[in-house]
């Protein structure tokens, strides 16, 4: 599911179930469920006190366009709000910029400024986006 339909370049291409249990278990992660099968799922974890990184969103190619990701990254989004997180950070790889419309779309912007901690090694540089999280008191 995660590498389907992603430029073989990206690190998604690289990515093992054992990374993808081992990020999960570092914060947090969801899956979306569709006639008992998973069609989408997304992973979070902490990177310091006031910000929560958003990674593995990831829908099988059969149930694209239908809002499955998108709930996934509310679904991250009230984690951040409800633990009293400030912002919240995702990394979109230099071979999959054409989804950077999906993430402005749900309100998070390009910060040049801002630095990936995650980033592959063998993968250049990703661009960030930042959100603002609506966390609570």
């Amino acid at each position: 599911m995660m590498a389907a339909g992603m430029d073989p370049r990206s690190s998604w291409s690289r990515t093992r179930v054992e990374d993808v249990v081992w990020s999960l278990g570092q914060g947090g992660g969801f899956l979306a469920w569709r006639d008992g099968e998973a069609v989408g799922c997304v992973g979070w974890r902490p990177d310091g006190p006031d910000t929560l990184t958003l990674n593995k969103l990831a829908t099988r190619p059969e149930v694209r366009g239908q809002g499955i990701g998108a709930a996934l990254v509310r679904a991250v989004e009230e984690v951040a709000a409800r633990d009293g997180y400030a912002r919240l950070l995702l990394a979109v790889s230099q071979y999959n910029l054409d989804v950077l419309p999906f993430y402005e779309r749900l309100g998070y912007r390009v910060d040049p400024a801002a630095v990936y901690a995650h980033a592959h090694p063998g993968s250049p540089p990703p661009t960030v986006l930042i959100k603002e999280s609506g966390r609570t008191p």
